[in-house]
């Protein structure tokens, strides 16, 4: 049955994803067997990219559901919580364990982005203070190392050498959303945030096609130019927010030109291998895409009547034929949960049939790993599974966009 109400699927979907991988023995989400894709040992335990995902659709929800998903946030966060490092400070890429300092600043700001909106939507301090506590620890990951050719942005992970788009633009994200709750520290928070978006724009930013670049060596030559939709939906959350607090136009002016270039489809963000351009649609999974999505929201409610009409047309477009796209391609009645491949002719056969008879055959089947269970051999040969990061990233797709599209 075709969704009409997105958050009301949103819900849905939250729903299904707690009743699929919540294990109430162990207090956190746990893989059914055969495992998927975001597991780290054998039992079945997500990495807390996931785990921040899955929790950020629940808060999403709560806000809109505050008696059905509300009751939920408590015990997701306590299953965050254990990812956290006394040491360092931030959150393990696994639970934590003495000595482990495998520690992402990407996934960290996800985090910190979780907590301060969980303070938002249940006034409880401690997710507050834990999320402040955090962006202190986020903005220690500035690359201000004197003597590497790419000084400046924020470090991928705590012991590798590489400043990503995504790590640099969720800390300064992180530290906006902070911003409006420490009027102490707002200053320093929105200061350190703009540092952030305009190392992006001298170092990862394409300015050809307004896109955001993925990352750059600290003593790399070179950016490395993959150009995925979370890095420019992010980065065009961070415009927003910072005009909110500034009002400068150089804000609203990037805001706008981010927007549209995201929604062209003329752009890379689409799938380009069709002329026709009805055919064209973001080709990223869906836990990068809910962060364009989410980023395409806060423009249009930062800016609202004085966005250009051609971009806001054009946003609320894109949103409604992705989400039927997703309907159409990546939902599975069987269980009401959705696939993550935006990609659809990698799914499963069943699906590329559907896909083949829209848009052709030029793209053959192609199994993607992320979809299937774990297992040796070729992945068209182990079983279809939904995952919890695509869980997450269904729901948030659906509640981000009912932000600015409230029916279908």
């Amino acid at each position: 049955m075709p969704v009409e109400n997105p958050a009301l699927e949103g819900y849905n979907v939250t729903r299904l994803m707690w009743q699929r991988f919540w294990n109430d023995h162990q207090k956190t989400f746990i893989s059914p067997k055969p495992k998927c894709s975001g597991t780290y040992n054998d039992e079945g335990r997500f990495n807390v990219w996931s785990m921040s995902i899955a929790a950020q659709a629940i808060v999403d929800g709560a806000r809109l559901y505050p008696n059905e998903l509300g009751p939920l946030i408590k015990p997701v966060m306590e299953a965050i919580y254990k990812y956290k490092s006394p040491k360092w400070k931030g959150y393990c890429a696994a639970e934590n364990f003495e000595g482990n300092g495998d520690i992402y600043y990407d996934d960290d700001a996800q985090v910190a982005s979780l907590l301060v909106s969980a303070y938002e939507v249940t006034g409880d301090k401690q997710y507050l203070d834990n999320g402040r506590e955090l962006v202190r620890y986020l903005l220690g990951g500035w690359n201000d190392d004197p003597q590497c050719k790419n000084n400046g942005g924020v470090l991928w992970h705590r012991d590798k050498p590489y400043i990503a788009a995504i790590s640099t633009s969720e800390t300064a994200q992180a530290a906006l959303r902070l911003a409006k709750y420490v009027p102490n520290e707002r200053e320093r928070l929105v200061k350190f945030s703009i540092k952030c978006i305009d190392y992006i724009l001298d170092k990862l930013f394409d300015k050809s096609d307004h896109l955001v670049l993925d990352g750059i060596d600290k003593n790399g030559d070179s950016a490395n130019g993959m150009k995925w939709t979370y890095n420019t939906g992010v980065v065009l959350s961070c415009c927003s927010l910072i005009y909110e607090f500034t009002k400068d136009d150089k804000w609203k002016q990037l805001a706008n030109e981010f927007a549209a270039a995201a929604t062209d489809r003329n752009r890379s963000l689409f799938c380009r291998d069709y002329n026709d351009h009805e055919l064209r649609y973001w080709r990223d999974p869906s836990y990068f895409i809910q962060l364009l999505i989410e980023g395409l929201a806060d423009y249009l409610l930062v800016f609202g009547d004085s966005a250009p009409q051609s971009t806001s047309g054009a946003i609320r477009m894109e949103i409604g034929r992705h989400l039927q796209f997703f309907q159409d391609y990546l939902y599975d009645p069987e269980d009401g949960l959705y696939f993550q491949m935006f990609e659809a002719h990698r799914i499963s056969q069943d699906i590329w049939n559907k896909y083949s008879d829209r848009f052709g055959d030029a793209k053959k089947f192609d199994a993607n790993g992320e979809e299937r269970g774990d297992g040796r051999g070729d992945a068209s040969e182990r079983p279809l599974v939904k995952t919890l990061i695509g869980s997450g990233s269904a729901a948030r797709i659906w509640f981000q966009s009912a932000r600015v599209v409230p029916q279908l």
